[in-house]
């Protein structure tokens, strides 16, 4: 191999976000030393269960990469969940009952943008505290309780239960790829494409990195940062609608914690709190990370609350990754000039 494609390959390794890394390390220490970690049906069960929050994740690092943050998302999952319940329920139409979730989770990232942007509140203060009214509505909507999707008149709800692929491995387990994960799938592609093709990424690593310098470049700065909120709310819908799918079930408190697992994956994939750094191909990995961590230590018999303990362990890691990879690039380009 000659000095230039040596030193491309250093540049890759260099770019690539915390969260390679630490999910190729921890899913082969976790194949080796975890009995049935590595078999096709767990696998099955960590990819679908990691949907949910590869759908978070990726809003956390769109909010984070503005200099921002969304608290909110896992209270938007819990009330958004509710209402498609509850409208399923009450004989409506179950696509119109889900648009209506998207709708209306979007419509609650409006409020939140509007809160932070127009209002001045700081955007950890505002969606912490909408993260309150989101978790509020939703219990008040379902009187506290599980609200459960009916067995008939859903056609279009069952359809989206089904696993597209069931591929039987040797040993008798059962690789299974749901429609849950396709709909990750297209939402986390669409995602990425919006905010690579258009100015839209542009626009977001700008307002994160130098926001006054943004504003002088003429980019309508309130506008855009208005509208990261609303895709954020947009996606917790969406992983609202997974967890709908999944457990059958609205919970009013089926969004605890989530906000806390997707900040947690956004900084595994290398999204800097500051802002203006990350990527969401690095939350995705991020999210996989967490639940590799959640489900390996569950097949080893460690307690859920030792496993938050892990999980807190591994956001300070990734925040001290990130700290060290930013000085890292800072002093390579300083070499450069």
């Amino acid at each position: 191999m000659n000095k230039a494609s040596k030193r491309s390959l250093r540049e890759l390794v260099r770019l690539l976000p915390n969260s390679t890394y630490i999910f190729v390390v921890l899913f082969i220490a976790f194949v080796v030393f975890i009995p049935n970690f590595g078999s096709a049906t767990n696998i099955s069960s960590l990819i679908g269960q990691a949907a949910i929050l590869m759908i978070l994740s990726s809003a956390m690092s769109v909010a984070i990469i503005t200099g921002g943050i969304d608290l909110s998302v896992g209270g938007i999952v819990s009330l958004v969940g509710v209402v498609m319940a509850q409208l399923v329920g009450h004989g409506m139409n179950d696509v119109m009952s889900i648009l209506l979730g998207l709708a209306f989770g979007c419509l609650f990232g409006l409020v939140n943008g509007i809160v932070v942007v127009k209002l001045k509140v700081a955007p950890f203060i505002a969606t912490f505290g909408m993260q309150g009214v989101a978790y509020g509505l939703a219990n008040t909507l379902s009187d506290s309780r599980a609200l459960y999707m009916p067995d008939e008149g859903v056609p279009v709800i069952k359809a989206l239960q089904t696993n597209l692929l069931e591929w039987m491995f040797p040993s008798g387990n059962i690789l299974t790829i749901s429609v849950q994960v396709l709909i990750t799938i297209v939402s986390l592609t669409l995602l990425i494409l919006f905010f690579k093709k258009t100015v839209f990424g542009t626009y977001i690593y700008a307002l994160g990195g130098n926001r006054e310098a943004a504003k002088l470049s003429n980019i309508r700065t309130d506008k855009w940062n208005i509208m990261v909120y609303v895709i954020t709310g947009l996606l917790a819908s969406v992983a609202a609608l997974l967890m709908l799918l999944r457990i059958n079930s609205a919970q009013p408190t089926s969004g605890d914690g989530l906000e806390f697992q997707a900040v947690v994956a956004a900084v595994l994939g290398g999204n800097y709190l500051a802002g203006g750094k990350g990527s969401i191909p690095g939350a995705i990995l991020g999210a996989l990370v967490v639940y590799t961590v959640r489900n390996g230590l569950s097949l080893a018999g460690v307690n859920a609350n030792m496993i938050m303990v892990v999980l807190g362990i591994v956001l300070v890691l990734g925040m001290v990754m990130n700290e060290v990879a930013v000085r890292g690039l800072s002093f390579g380009d300083r070499r450069k000039k």
